[in-house]
């Protein structure tokens, strides 16, 4: 049974199809239109709620696109639409900014807008004290929402204007339940591993706590569908309107969204999403942080994983070809033990892995950079925010004494999988740090990538900027904007 706080009512329902997404379940179950369905992909943002869930400083919200996310992500948590925030003549400040600015014209993006506003308003502590809001911070949170008829300047101005409307805080909407709030401390996950979350006409939905539950019932499903952030395999639901029979949600498992630094290494826990590392990659890899501000939106960096990109096998995934370059340790875990498996070794072929029926992927360890050493990343998009990489180049070196001792460079988008080029690598090992290397070596990536033409980019191009990124991160690293690496 699915159990959730919809705008300030405890809803129950045990008769949720597992594949059902919560929109779906909001425009046909509940009849509330208001968050709307655009792309079905995650990439428009009209579709934009917010997601609460209780923790030690009360509620806390984050944005996430309903389109692709199963309505099991909403139990025992609290969801606010559009229609939630506000009512008439009492309107939620995001939304009264948009009115008194003129923000919306069709209107059909409207309410992602707002709910993106209304989100970096609650996380900014507007509704705590005034204050102004950054460029920076309102295009950050509106990068995953599109609109195509006001060019946006009314919907930024609308964004300065929340801080001087009357306060709101959203987490008072759950002050109108009209059954007992929820008490983290009595979650009422089952215990039973065993036991479904969901299960209606055959198909059923596993939501485990810990990493044993999880254990068990790969056991009795191994090639059950490991859903973890779902902003890639939600497609397969909305796209190509596929049923998965059996579905185990990993969201859950707290033990697989940690962190820890060790002192020469740091373990990433697979369940970490793209918001949650960008925190924890700022100090030690500086440049992974700010790549990772250009995977999705905030709606999908809020869901999406770092384990699921690697399993996911995708050769346009942003994170691989950068754990190839650190030479990642991935920890593999499930029916079979658990196991090390270098990165080098995890990928056989397109979408294809070493993982086996029965086993998922626990974490990925990475050494930290040491004074000699620097990662120099490089996205290339048709578009800045919230698209998906034509190339994305990814390269550590050790540099001592203006020798290169160790280089390690990996790509995505110019093979059937994220590939490292061991041709240009060798022709930099053991050279002297300087330009004519680096141009040298580049003339090996036709020898190291064969990639395809397709909408993102023809293969000549895709060449052609590789050998200028090399070069590029060269002239970045002499000039110090990507760390120091003589």
């Amino acid at each position: 049974m699915i159990r959730f706080n919809l705008n300030g009512r405890w809803i129950e329902d045990n008769k949720i199809d597992p594949n059902c997404t919560i929109l779906k379940y909001l425009r046909t179950t509940m009849m509330q239109p208001d968050a709307k369905e655009g792309c079905a992909a995650g990439d428009c943002g009209a579709c934009t709620l917010m997601l609460g869930e209780m923790t030690e400083r009360g509620i806390e919200y984050r944005t996430l696109n309903a389109c692709i996310a199963l309505m099991a992500n909403a139990h025992e948590r609290y969801l606010l639409t559009p229609s939630g925030i506000g009512r008439a003549g009492q309107l939620h400040p995001a939304q009264q900014a948009m009115v008194d600015c003129h923000g919306s014209q069709c209107g059909f993006c409207t309410p992602g807008f707002v709910m993106s506003l209304a989100n970096l308003y609650q996380q900014a502590g507007l509704h705590a004290q005034q204050s102004a809001l950054t460029d920076e911070q309102i295009h950050a949170a509106l990068s995953g929402n599109l609109c195509r008829c006001t060019g946006y300047r009314p919907i930024i101005e609308a964004a300065h204007k929340m801080a001087e409307l009357p306060a709101c805080d959203v987490r008072d909407i759950s002050a109108r339940s009209d059954v007992q709030t929820f008490n983290p401390q009595v979650e009422s996950l089952s215990p039973a591993s065993q036991q479904a979350l969901q299960d209606v006409d055959g198909r059923r939905l596993f939501m485990p706590l810990t990493e044993e539950q999880l254990k068990a019932l790969l056991q009795d499903y191994p090639d059950a569908c490991l859903w973890a952030g779902g902003t890639d395999v939600g497609l397969e639901i909305t796209q190509r309107f596929k049923q998965f029979d059996t579905i185990i949600c990993l969201n859950r498992i707290t033990a697989l969204a940690q962190t820890q630094a060790l002192d020469e290494q740091l373990w990433l826990g697979a369940g970490v999403t793209y918001s949650q590392a960008e925190h924890e990659l700022a100090d030690l890899f500086p440049s992974f942080a700010q790549l990772l501000h250009r995977i999705g939106s905030r709606q999908i960096r809020n869901m999406g994983t770092l384990g699921g990109n690697i399993a996911n096998a995708s050769p346009i995934g942003d994170t691989p070809p950068v754990f190839l370059a650190l030479n990642a340790t991935l920890e593999i875990d499930g029916n079979h033990g658990r196991r090390d498996v270098a990165i080098d070794d995890f990928y056989l072929g397109y979408k294809q892995t070493v993982l086996q029926p029965g086993e998922y992927l626990r974490a990925i360890r990475i050494n930290k950079l040491q004074s000699s050493e620097s990662l120099t990343l490089h996205k290339i998009s048709k578009r800045y925010d919230d698209d998906i990489s034509a190339v994305m180049f990814a390269l550590y070196l050790d540099v001592q004494s203006s020798i290169i001792q160790k280089a390690r460079l990996a790509c995505g988008g110019v093979a059937a999988t994220p590939l490292r080029a061991l041709k240009t690598e060798q022709a930099l090992i053991g050279q002297p740090f300087s330009e004519h290397t680096f141009l040298q070596a580049a003339n090996l990536i036709d020898q190291d990538y064969q990639p395809l033409s397709d909408v993102r980019a023809s293969k000549e191009y895709r060449l052609q900027v590789t050998r200028n990124l090399l070069l590029k991160s060269y002239l970045e690293l002499t000039s110090g904007q990507a760390g120091d690496a003589a």
